[in-house]
Formats: structure tokens, sequence, C-alpha cells
């Protein structure tokens, strides 16, 4: 069989631009508990995974309300609003031209599984993936192990895997894979965090296409 190119996509922050929705439910949880509010510059140098890292540097005090309970109600809360986020500029393009490109093209997130799906058929771009799959929980756990159980379902050996994604957390998914991580500083984390990794960050849509027009050679 043909090696090919195999990409793995984050969804959140990397495909559809939802940074401001977590900033704005956010902000209602701090106002509930008198903690200080945050903008979304604030928003990218702290968010990441695990999520209760990020909750305890926001000043939550879990014995007041327990972690779960308010993971629970933020997914409830981003249900309401989701769809208010739209796609960033130009991606719809870009998935079109890689699929020419006979890229086999993947959903990995931490979005739970049914909430991932509808969101892909929403934004109708169900017709560019092989799969897609989210996490089986409401806190964003194990986007490693749906991803490693992709990889031995759909990749073979030879083939050039990409990790796309806008978190330290995407880094460590195509570490995982033994995959390259293409990070986006456009999403959910600041620029500054992801180049701690060492790797180049990609700005924009359409420097991810250049990205990509120089791999595929």
């Amino acid at each position: 069989m043909k090696n090919k190119f195999v990409i793995f996509w984050d969804w959140n922050g990397t495909i559809v631009d939802d940074a401001f929705l977590f900033v704005k439910i956010m902000n209602s949880f701090l106002r509930e508990k008198k903690l200080p509010l945050i903008d979304i510059k604030q928003y990218k140098s702290f968010f990441g995974f695990p999520l209760i890292q990020y909750y305890k540097k926001l000043g939550f005090d879990f014995r007041e309300e327990p972690f779960v309970d308010l993971g629970f109600r933020f997914i409830e809360r981003y249900k309401q609003f989701r769809f208010e986020a739209k796609l960033f500029p130009e991606i719809k393009n870009l998935l079109g031209w890689l699929s020419n490109k006979n890229c086999s093209q993947f959903v990995v997130s931490a979005q739970e599984h049914s909430l991932l799906l509808s969101a892909v058929d929403y934004y109708n771009l169900s017709n560019f993936f092989i799969d897609c799959r989210g996490v089986d929980n409401l806190l964003a756990l194990k986007k490693i192990e749906i991803a490693k159980s992709l990889k031995e379902k759909f990749i073979h050996a030879g083939d050039r895997v990409f990790v796309v994604g806008d978190t330290l957390h995407d880094f460590e998914v195509a570490k995982a894979l033994g995959a390259v991580p293409v990070l986006v500083s456009y999403g959910h984390c600041c620029s500054a965090r992801l180049n701690r990794c060492g790797l180049p960050v990609v700005a924009s849509v359409g420097d991810l296409k250049k990205f990509f027009v120089k791999s595929l050679r």
C-alpha cells in the first residue's frame, strides 16, 4: 500500500474560533465566586490541560464546589452558546485543499464525542474527515488514548503523520503518536507558551497552508 499523508486535527481553537466563548463562560463563573475576571490575553496564558490545573490558577476553591461539578456546569453553559462561534476564515478551504491532495484527515478532540459530532455536522465539515473522535467524558480527559486508537486502526508504517493543534497537550498527543506536531497560536494558547516546545509556531490559517504546501511535496 502506498504511504500517505495523515493529519490529526484538534477541534476547539484550531478549526472553530471559540476561545472568546470560553472566556465569556468562565467569567460568568468567576463572577459567581467573586474572583478576578479574565480577558482573552490572560485566558491564553492560563488555559491548558489537565483542566483542573487551569481552574486552580484562576482561584477556584474545590472545597466550595468540586471540580467535577464546575466542569459539568461549564459544559452545560457551553452547549447553550457553542454555535455563536464561527470557523476560522479559510479553514474550510484548507481542509478541501488537503482532501484534494489525498490527505487522510481526522479530528481528535478533548470535547465530548457526541458534542463533537454534532458540531462537525453543524459546520458541514463531515465530508473532509475519515473519522472524528471526542472523549467519553465531560472533563476533557483521554485525548491521547483516542488518538492512539485511531492510529492503530488507520495508520500504516511509512505514513507521514501530523498533529495540528493549539495547545501544549496537542504537542503531547503528537509525541505519543510519533507524529509531527504543528502548533497554531491563533486558538486557545499564546505563542509564548507554545514556543517552549522548541518548534516553529503557526500564526494563521494562511501560514498553516504554506506549511503543508512545503511538507506535502
